[in-house]
C-alpha cells in the first residue's frame, strides 16, 4: 500500500527503476550492513533487496552523512544523547531514491538537517523518524533539488512527552514538478508536533506542499500545528498548499494555516525606492520568506552556504 500523498503522482514515479545504491561517506560515526524489512510499497521500491546501512549514534558528536547516489539508511540514536546529524545529498543519477529511517531513543535531543541539492530526472525520498518518550527532534529540510518527484517526511511521536518540529524550506526552479508530504503522527500522550513549510517557486516550476497532522486515539493532551506557505515569482509558476488534520482523540489542540501568494509589491516598491534593483530586491524578500524555515540551523557557515545557494539559483533563473 502506498503512503498518502495528495496531488503527487507517486505511483507513476515508481514505475521507473531507481539507480543502484552506493555507500555513503560518514564523519562522526560508522555504518554496518543489517537486514531491514520494508513496511510499504514505497519502501519496497526504494530498498528492493539492496544494502541497508545502519548507523548507531551513541555519543554527543556531530554526525555528517554525504552521498552522491541513492542510499538506504537506518540511524539509531541512543537514549539521552544530544547530537546533530547532517545529511548532504548531491546525486546526479537519472532516478535517485533515498530512504532514511531514524530511531530516537528516550530522552535524546536531536537536531537533524537535510541539505539536499539533487539533480535528477526523477527523485523519490522517504525519510521517517520515530521519537520515543521525552525525546526532542528539530528537523530542518533545505530543498534545493532540480528534479521531478516526491518527498515523504514522516515523524511518529511514539513515546509520552515526545516533541518534534519539522521545518521545510524549498526553492523550486526551471520546469520541475516536486511534491513534499510532511506528516506528524501523535501516537502517545502529551506529545507535540509542529510543521512549518515554506516554498519559493520561479520560472515554470510546480511545487506541492501537503501537511498532515494525525492525533491518534489514546494521544490525550497532545498538540499538532502546521503552516504551509508558498510564494510564486512568475506567472507560469504553480503552487499548492494542502493542510490536513486527522483528530481521533479528545482533550487535544490542533490547527493549520496555508497560503499561496505572489511577491508583495509593496515590499518590492519600498526596497527599490531605496536604490536596489529588482533582482536584488526579490532576493531579499525571498530570503526573508525562507528564513523561518532555516531558523533552527545554528551553524552560521552552514546557514550562509544555504543562502548563497538561494542567491545563485535566483540570479540564474531571474537573469
Amino acid at each position: 500500500m502506498l503512503p498518502q500523498m495528495p496531488k503527487i503522482p507517486l505511483a507513476r514515479y515508481l514505475k521507473q527503476t531507481v539507480s543502484q545504491v552506493s555507500p555513503v561517506t560518514l564523519d562522526g560515526a560508522t555504518a554496518t550492513e543489517r537486514p531491514y524489512t520494508p513496511t510499504d510499497e514505497l519502501e519496497t521500491w526504494l530498498v528492493r533487496d539492496q544494502a541497508v546501512m545502519t548507523i548507531d549514534v551513541t555519543t554527543d558528536e556531530t554526525v555528517t552523512i554525504t552521498s552522491d547516489h541513492s542510499a538506504n539508511l537506518v540511524i539509531n540514536v541512543a537514549p539521552h544523547v544530544t547530537t546533530t546529524i547532517i545529511e548532504r545529498w548531491r546525486s546526479t543519477d537519472a532516478v535517485t531514491g533515498v530512504f532514511v529511517h531514524v530511531n530516537i531513543g528516550t530522552g535524546a535531543h536531536v537536531t537533524y538537517i537535510n541539505d539536499d541539492a539533487i539533480a535528477a530526472q526523477t527523485l523519490v525520498l522517504k525519510r521517517e523518524a520515530v521519537v520515543e518518550a521525552d525525546a526532542q527532534l528539530v528537523w530542518t529540510i533545505a530543498g534545493f533539488n532540480v528534479a521531478t518527484g516526491a518527498a515523504l517526511l514522516l515523524t511518529r511521536l511514539a513515546g509520552d512527552g515526545a516533541t518534534a518540529t519539522v521545518n521545510v524550506g524549498v526553492l523550486a526552479t526551471a520546469k520541475m514538478h516536486l511534491g513534499y508530504t510532511t506528516r506528524i503522527e501523535n501516537q502517545a500522550r502529551h506529545t507535540t508536533g509542529h510543521i512549518n513549510q515554506r516554498g519559493v517557486i520561479i520560472d515554470q516550476a510546480h511545487l506541492v506542499f501537503n501537511g498532515i497532522g494525525h492525533i491518534q486515539k489514546g494521544a490525550r493532551g497532545s498538540d499538532n500545528q502546521q503552516e504551509n506557505r508558498v510564494l510564486m515569482l512568475s506567472d507560469d509558476a504553480r503552487g499548492d498548499a494542502n493542510p490536513l488534520l486527522l483528530i481521533d482523540e479528545n482533550d487535544v489542540t490542533a490547527g493549520h494555516a496555508a497560503s499561496v501568494a505572489r511577491v508583495d509589491q509593496g515590499q518590492m516598491y519600498y526596497l527599490m525606492s531605496r536604490g536596489l534593483d529588482e533582482v536584488t530586491a526579490s532576493r531579499l524578500v525571498i530570503r526573508g520568506f525562507l528564513e523561518s524555515g532555516f531558523e533552527a540551523i545554528k551553524d552560521p557557515e552552514l546557514k550562509q552556504a544555504l543562502f548563497d545557494r538561494i542567491d545563485r539559483g535566483l540570479a540564474h533563473e531571474m537573469a
